[in-house]
């Protein structure tokens, strides 16, 4: 069975400010966007649909010098939000050299 990444959800658009500190992000079928700001922006950026959850929480421990079990309750609490709001969808992780 091939890993599971997050990824954003296809009918979703996203802006990012200039400094990337804050990412407005619209589901197409909502009317009110999302504004994620710092920590939650940094976790936005990181959902690329390249990592699992834990590359993902270890990724962002060391973007934040930080132990990866300090953030991984606030990491997966903000991805439960988002993936409950049709933000983020859970899908295969791609092959590597396939095309």
């Amino acid at each position: 069975m091939a890993e599971q990444v997050w990824r954003v959800s296809a009918d979703v658009a996203c802006v990012h400010s200039d400094d990337g500190d804050r990412v407005a992000v619209l589901h197409l079928e909502q009317q009110v966007p999302s504004i994620l700001v710092g920590t939650a922006a940094s976790v936005w950026n990181a959902l690329d649909g390249t990592r699992t959850e834990t590359e993902l929480i270890e990724y962002l421990a060391r973007e934040y010098a930080t132990d990866a079990t300090a953030i991984h309750g606030d990491v997966m609490g903000l991805i439960r939000s988002l993936s409950s709001t049709g933000m983020i969808t859970l899908s295969p992780r791609e092959s590597e050299g396939v095309s």
